[in-house]
């Protein structure tokens, strides 16, 4: 054998630690299995003289990439960053394929292992020297299922047969990570380590039995140790589950077996593109656009730097990117990070949206549209709105250049269905039966008016409101605010009133005021007595007020049109909301016009009339594109604004807003912002953009690093912050875990003057210790996914939930315990996949909860969708049971409840929790 200098032997050593990270295992620490990889699959099968592992051991330890203890290998750790696609690397036959049962049950290496292990577990479970392992109850692929009845035990046998020509010894089994059900015996004594001889055509079998009183998946694995002289020692694995699941579990079973999602190679094709027919514009749009609205595209360059990463020729544009994203943010670099900030973003998104592609599909016409069936649409997975478009292509003409694609422009989406407009000339050929391959898009214009935003805020000089130094001290009322409150339950709230006051007399100036409002503290209702108090103190006051979402501006108009005429207010609505979403009472002041069935936009003129304009964040792009004179909006509030990404806050401040100056506009420039930056923040999808701040939104990022929002010994500065401390919404059992994390302990609990709502069911009958409104229950279930869908769900959660539910429902004010109804209920699963098969079971497959007249005003959704929000009873669906995939969702920024922020919004929805869970 040659030998092999530390510089060589290092060379090898940093290939073989690319192959072990490449093919998912750079986990594996035995001495033994590493050198087992070296020689059998890593060492090239050429005449090339390659070092012995020994020696690249040596070299690895000697770089400092390892360490090495007695038999156990530990590799450094590098810290990557995952950009783009974490799925651009096409997968293999290899590494896709999946075993499915005669039943369609789909069974992986394990059903709880991510696939990057699918090689290392092939490799365990494989039969070695004629030792093979069986059952009656194998599924393939090292799967021994099997199932029970709570109640009743039931044992099964699992048989380790010799099928070869030699002696071998059985040196013991041994199961790990066993659920507490399951109970394993042998005869002569294997488990606790003591050897057997297994002469050929022996064999020697284990007893499996499972005991449960509930249901679940109650899972263990085998690890079978052999020595056979003279080879080196091996082993043998199998995954054994005992199944009780009831009716319900099994028809919320998955559809179709799980199909990992496949990025395709991309190739060079000429596209021709047939451009389809747009939904009918408003007719009445008279809103003027005289500020342009750029297309802002990202350059190519960008996308080509993040997919070859920085250990490559791109490596000074890595280099340069990278040094503007670690910049601080300052009014020097602020349209230039944050314009790198959302071009990532939108790269991340393409990437992101090409999973809901979908092939050999077929529309239905409908008159002059075709209708799609999308999956997911409903829930936004994908989005689509009116105008949005998609393109379609033949199936069969797949492989064709050019390719002849066909835009459709969305003219509804109704549940699942979307409705088309394409070419004439794709209607004329259309018939039953044809099949297309749809590819998604999303709508560009939230993207858009950020990039605008971005720009014009150093533009127009907007310094002192983003990066505020301090106060002019130049008050707007002559003496003290001496106010009518419009809301006289604020009379008593002293940090409410606090609030009102500075904002209305407007101290902060040129800063903003900022309302930190922790779950159920009244931020909202703050804000609106804060909009009526400058309505009514400041004649010439106009008034913007925005939210990043639909639901959360209603609830600001619904607010205000109770003490103010309606004639004083417009809601201005995008032409992409269906009409039929806007709560009744707000409809007399928004922009919706039934005589011609659309939505109108007036001219800004028109919009002179009113006081008060209520908008999204992103349609408050229309006003900038409208050039409002500047001081026209005299105050900006925004609520929720720590669920919105600062360029999308101001969206709704450059071009609107006016900074205050003593000479040019003393008596505006109000900027407030309410929201509480330990909830949870934007929805974004670039772990690079989410790591360099854009998942920071404007709010966090004063009170971060802003020093006049910092808190001090003495609490905060009240002339630029207030905190709200009294909690009108949770029990104290609930509240007191956040408080202590999150928010200094400060929150109190509110004692309500009338109807006692945080006690209302603290005499529940199924609660284990009265008084505590709160129930863990452990659940031993599977996670699950199905069909294309990456959504985890959990069929044995979805039992309990369901369970108790009938509880509340029918307890019918059973003992002192009030009668709950369904719109008094919510229910919050981090899982779209398990959200729709909850929605499922209430409305379509339990009997007795099908019976209910008003099941419909049930809400079953994600966290964001519950924001703002609140229900008397909460119930939570975790869904993962298994620990195995941990790694998988850091390494891709993916998981729900590592997230710090996720306990405040939880305990911010409701009086009384019951929380299926892992035990």
């Amino acid at each position: 054998m040659p030998r092999f200098s530390v510089a060589e032997a290092s060379l090898w050593g940093d290939q073989f630690v690319q192959f072990l990270r490449e093919t998912g295992r750079e986990q594996a620490s035995l001495r033994e299995t590493l050198r087992t990889i070296y020689n059998q699959e890593f060492r090239p099968r050429t005449d090339t003289k390659t070092p012995r592992f020994s020696c690249i051991l040596y070299a690895l330890k000697t770089t400092q990439q390892v360490q090495v203890r007695g038999e156990v290998v530990k590799f450094k750790v590098k810290r990557r960053v995952v950009v783009a696609d974490q799925y651009r690397r096409p997968r293999t036959n290899a590494q896709t394929s999946m075993s499915t049962s005669a039943s369609g049950q789909q069974l992986s290496f394990t059903p709880q292992m991510p696939q990057i292990y699918a090689k290392q577990w092939a490799e365990l479970i494989r039969g070695k020297h004629g030792i093979e392992i069986v059952s009656d109850y194998d599924q393939g692929n090292g799967n021994i299922r099997f199932p029970v009845v709570p109640g009743e035990p039931q044992t099964v046998t699992v048989l380790v047969q010799n099928c070869g020509a030699e002696v071998v010894t059985l040196q013991r089994f041994q199961p790990r990570q066993q659920s507490q059900e399951l109970s394993f015996t042998d005869e002569q004594g294997a488990m606790q380590g003591q050897s057997l001889l297994l002469h050929p055509g022996g064999m020697y079998p284990i007893q499996v039995r499972c005991l449960t009183t509930c249901n679940g998946h109650f899972s263990a694995v085998l690890f079978f140790e052999f020595t056979k002289e003279p080879d080196d020692p091996f082993s043998i694995s199998r995954y054994v589950a005992a199944i009780a699941k009831s009716q319900l579990a099994k028809d919320l079973g998955p559809s179709a077996p799980f199909q990992p999602y496949e990025a395709s190679l991309q190739r060079l094709v000429t596209v021709v593109t047939e451009d389809g027919i747009p939904p009918a514009s408003s007719l009445k749009n008279e809103l003027e656009r005289e500020v342009p609205l750029g297309t802002y595209r990202y350059p190519k360059s960008l996308k080509d730097t993040i997919l070859l990463g920085p250990n490559t020729s791109a490596s000074s544009s890595w280099a340069a990117m990278c040094s503007l994203l670690e910049a601080p943010l300052q009014a020097e670099n602020y349209h230039q990070k944050f314009q790198l900030l959302l071009h990532l973003e939108e790269i991340q998104m393409e990437v992101d949206i090409r999973r809901y592609d979908m092939q050999d599909v077929t529309m239905v016409q409908d008159r002059a549209l075709l209708v799609l069936d999308v999956p997911g649409v409903a829930e936004n997975r994908p989005s689509l709105l009116r105008g949005d478009h998609l393109f379609a292509h033949l199936s069969s003409e797949r492989d064709h250049s050019p390719l002849v694609r066909y835009k459709g422009y969305v003219h509804s989406v109704e549940l699942e269905k979307v409705r088309l407009g394409f070419s004439s000339k794709l209607q004329k050929m259309f018939v039953n039966n044809l099949k297309f391959d749809v590819t998604f898009t999303f709508s560009r214009l939230p993207l858009q008016v950020q990039h605008r935003a971005a720009v014009l805020a150093m533009r127009r000089g907007l310094s002192s409101l983003l990066f505020p130094s301090a106060s002019c001290h130049k008050s707007l009322f002559p003496g003290p605010f001496q106010p009518r409150w419009f809301n006289h339950k604020l009379e008593t709230n002293e940090e409410q009133c606090r609030a009102v006051t500075h904002i209305v007399t407007g101290m902060s100036r040129p800063a903003p005021y900022l309302i930190f409002g922790p779950p159920g503290t009244g931020k909202t209702v703050t804000m609106v007595e804060a909009i009526k108090q400058v309505w009514t103190c400041f004649k010439d006051a106009r008034i913007l007020a925005c939210a990043p979402s639909n639901s959360a501006t209603d609830l600001l108009c619904q607010c205000l049109i109770k003490d103010i005429a309606p004639q004083n207010i417009y809601r201005l609505i995008a032409s992409s909301r269906n009409h039929r979403e806007v709560p009744a009472d707000i409809m007399p002041c928004c922009n919706w016009d039934d005589e011609q069935s659309s939505y109108v936009y007036p001219s800004k003129e028109h919009l002179r009339q009113y006081r008060i304009i209520i908008t999204t964040l992103v349609t408050a792009g229309r006003l900038v594109s409208a050039n409002f004179p500047p001081g026209f909006f005299s105050h900006v509030f925004i609520d929720e604004c720590g669920h919105a990404v600062e360029p999308e806050s101001v969206v709704a401040i450059a071009g609107l807003l006016a900074p205050m100056d003593q000479e040019t506009n003393p008596n505006g420039g109000q900027l407030v912002l309410a929201g509480d930056p330990k909830q949870l923040g934007p929805v974004l999808t670039s772990p690079l953009a989410i790591q360099h701040g854009l998942g920071t939104s404007l709010l966090e990022r004063l009170m971060l690093h802003n020093p006049l929002y910092k808190k001090l010994s003495g609490g905060y500065d009240p002339q630029f912050i207030t905190k709200l401390l009294w909690n009108y919404r949770s029990h104290e059992a609930i509240l007191r875990i956040p408080n202590e994390l999150f928010y200094d302990n400060e929150l109190k609990v509110c004692k309500s003057n009338g109807l006692d709502i945080q006690n209302l069911y603290c005499t529940w009958e199924e609660l284990p210790k009265k008084g505590f409104p709160i129930i863990f229950h452990g659940v031993c279930g599977e996670d699950q996914r199905e069909a294309k869908s990456p959504s985890f769900f959990n069929t044995a959660e979805i039992e309990v939930l369901v369970h108790y539910l009938k509880k509340l429902l029918q307890s019918q004010g059973k003992g002192s315990c009030p009668t709950v109804s369904p719109k008094e209920i919510g229910i919050i699963s981090p899982y779209r996949k398990q959200v729709e098969k909850i929605r499922k079971a209430i409305t379509s497959l339990d009997p007795d909860l099908q019976k209910l007249p008003d099941i419909s005003q049930l809400k079953v959704g994600s966290v964001e969708e519950f924001q703002g929000q609140e229900r008397h009873v909460i119930l939570i669906s975790t869904v993962r049971s298994c620990s195995t995939y941990l790694q998988f969702d850091q390494t891709f920024r993916l998981g729900f409840l590592k997230n710090p922020k996720v306990p405040q919004v939880l305990q911010g929805r409701g009086r009384l929790h019951r929380i299926p869970l892992r035990g």
